[in-house]
């Protein structure tokens, strides 16, 4: 175990680059930077072999494709439309130079299916590595409209998520566990899927933001747990949150039960479903319900938010629960 954590280098990058507002007027802490001249934001997600991904699960495509959706899932987290992008290439000598070629159309592909027409390459490196590493560098067109934070959620808040929940952990677990012959295939394609070549929601949250809806919002990367904590203390809000209301569906249920394990584990710790946390008043509910039925993406009520609290309050029902954060931690 390491004698350090990854907040704690993130803490010693800020004191050692300490805030420039005449260069990033909302310094780091959110998933996208804004430049000072207010044109762009600029995100960049890792994907390292051996520790985001494992060839001997998917495709290097497919971890080409995934990288990508988490770059993708910051700019559309701020409510901003993705552009141009730069991609540093790390390949193993030994790699099929046919593989690599797959995992570049794959990175083209995912840029389609997302339907992000003026989103391309723009430049990049490639260099020799014992390990293969994809690392995206993504620029987000500045909005007329105020990019969404983490930090603005406040008092009396409803908090919701919008998309998938736990999906992504259950196609680890497949792979994980070695399931996926042709029966587990076809029975639990959508938590693959999932898993392998997740989607962004990218137009659920510029229209969010363009519409003014939500006073925060993020993506979920790491595991509502994890990402509802950092959306709180940014916001310096507490939030009582109803775990009852996680529902699995039938299919993640009965894989649950097959693997002996608790899909709410999945739903509440699991990370890159890439949905969106948000912080909404209670006024504007509706009219992102709207938005998740036009988009067809799920809407899940957790609870709300709360400046009397300090930290996260969970229930179950009307019961408090003291549940452990089994989020995926780079340094534990």
């Amino acid at each position: 175990m390491s004698m350090w954590t990854e907040n704690q280098v993130i803490e010693e990058i800020s004191r050692i680059f300490t805030p420039r507002p005449d260069i990033a007027p909302l310094g780091i802490g959110d998933d996208c930077a804004v430049f000072r001249d207010g044109l762009n934001l600029i995100t960049t997600d890792a994907a390292v072999e051996g520790v985001h991904f494992d060839l001997s699960w998917m495709s290097l495509a497919d971890a080409a494709y995934r990288c990508t959706t988490a770059n993708l899932s910051d700019v559309a987290s701020m409510g901003a439309e993705p552009s141009g992008f730069t991609l540093a290439l790390c390949l193993r000598p030994d790699l099929g130079f046919e593989s690599i070629r797959d995992a570049i159309l794959a990175i083209k592909q995912c840029i389609a299916d997302h339907n992000l027409d003026d989103c391309w390459l723009i430049g990049g490196d490639v260099v020799r590595s014992s390990v293969v590493s994809f690392s995206i560098t993504m620029l987000g067109k500045k909005p007329n409209y105020p990019v969404l934070r983490r930090c603005g959620a406040s008092d009396g808040d409803v908090i919701a998520v919008l998309g998938n929940i736990g999906h992504s952990a259950a196609g680890l677990e497949l792979c994980r566990r070695n399931l996926m012959f042709a029966d587990a295939i076809s029975t639990y394609k959508p938590y693959l899927d999932a898993f392998k070549r997740p989607k962004a929601l990218c137009h659920v949250g510029i229209a969010i933001a363009k519409e003014r809806l939500a006073h925060a919002m993020m993506d979920v990367s790491d595991g509502i747990m994890t990402d509802l904590g950092r959306m709180l203390e940014s916001s310096h809000c507490g939030g009582i949150v109803d775990v009852g209301v996680l529902k699995p569906t039938e299919s993640m249920s009965a894989l649950a039960r097959e693997l002996l394990v608790q899909p709410r584990g999945w739903m509440l710790c699991g990370g890159e479903d890439f949905s969106l946390l948000v912080a909404i008043p209670k006024s504007n509910v509706d009219a992102v319900k709207s938005i998740c039925q036009q988009h067809k993406v799920d809407y899940t009520q957790l609870g709300h938010c709360d400046k009397n609290i300090n930290g996260i309050r969970w229930m179950d029902g009307r019961d408090e629960v003291h549940l452990k954060n089994t989020s995926f931690v780079h340094f534990a």
